[in-house]
């Protein structure tokens, strides 16, 4: 196989999920351009919504697509905000898919939530305080109340996912801001 500095990015979409796995664990195999992480992660979302594939199969598609997402930002492609809200979105589908999955898994509703609110940068109450009179804001701070909305829309998926507790009265509390924001 090339390296993957060689390949070219179509090329990427033809490789097995096994294949991506083992070319995206090894770090010296994978100095990928932001735009070929793109087109991967566009690729992985694809099949972990095919239903015609193995559940099992569309999990790891998956958590390549969530890696994807984030090796997308760590190569300049696009902000942490971006790439948090690319990652919750498929993480809210595989849980609402699939179900809840173990500690620390992709499918682990609570690192999800604590991926997307760990992302905000300021409180419940700070947003909520800035979505109250949204239109007098500069572009940039509506640009990040937007960007608040798009990681907090996908994770109404997973509310029911979350055990009963701090965690999802937290949950909650975030997605009464949804209506709110622009």
């Amino acid at each position: 196989m090339n390296s993957p500095s060689e390949l070219e990015p179509d090329r990427l979409t033809g490789l097995s999920v096994t294949g991506l796995e083992d070319l995206v664990s090894d770090p010296s195999r994978t100095p990928l351009t932001a735009r070929s992480w793109s087109m991967v992660r566009v690729w992985c979302v694809g099949l972990m919504q095919h239903q015609n594939l193995p559940d099992e199969e569309r999990i790891r598609w998956g958590a390549l697509a969530v890696e994807a997402a984030r090796r997308k930002h760590s190569e300049g492609g696009v902000s942490r905000g971006d790439s948090v809200a690319e990652e919750v979105l498929s993480r809210s589908y595989l849980i609402k898919t699939f179900g809840a999955g173990g500690n620390g898994s992709v499918r682990d509703p609570a690192e999800a939530l604590s991926c997307a609110i760990g992302m905000m940068g300021k409180s419940r109450e700070d947003i909520s305080r800035a979505a109250d009179d949204w239109r007098r804001l500069s572009a940039e701070e509506i640009r990040s109340l937007r960007q608040a909305k798009n990681i907090l829309t996908p994770l109404r998926a997973i509310l029911d996912h979350l055990e009963d507790g701090s965690a999802r009265r937290d949950l909650h509390a975030w997605l009464d801001l949804i209506p709110k924001l622009p």
